[in-house]
């Protein structure tokens, strides 16, 4: 008489993997760089942008493929610094990508 392997367990193997064959390490793959929107802009302020005044305008380059996104999650992570409560407003800081936005 010839053994039979029991169901239970080959249903087990071939759920395990099935389930092993798409996982993949999160270093696998590179994120894919999201595409620059050259037409947006962002003040940044820090701790805050004081009422009335004008901030300074700074030029990124699109063709160089400056990072808007960079500099809002930095002026975001400044928002959060302890010392913001003794530190007042700015008049901020303008970003624009000049190459896209001509003035």
């Amino acid at each position: 008489m010839a053994y039979v392997f029991p169901m239970r367990m080959l249903m087990g193997l071939l759920v395990a993997a099935a389930l092993g064959w798409g996982c993949q390490a999160a270093g696998d793959r590179a994120p894919a760089k999201a595409q620059l929107d050259c037409n947006a802009t962002y003040v940044a302020c820090g701790c805050g942008c004081c009422g009335g005044a004008e901030p300074e305008v700074k030029c990124l380059s699109c063709a160089n493929g400056d990072d808007l996104q960079a500099l809002i999650q930095k002026d975001q992570e400044a928002k959060k610094d302890p010392q913001c409560a003794v530190m007042g407003c700015s008049p901020g800081t303008k970003y624009v990508y000049c190459d896209a936005n001509p003035q």
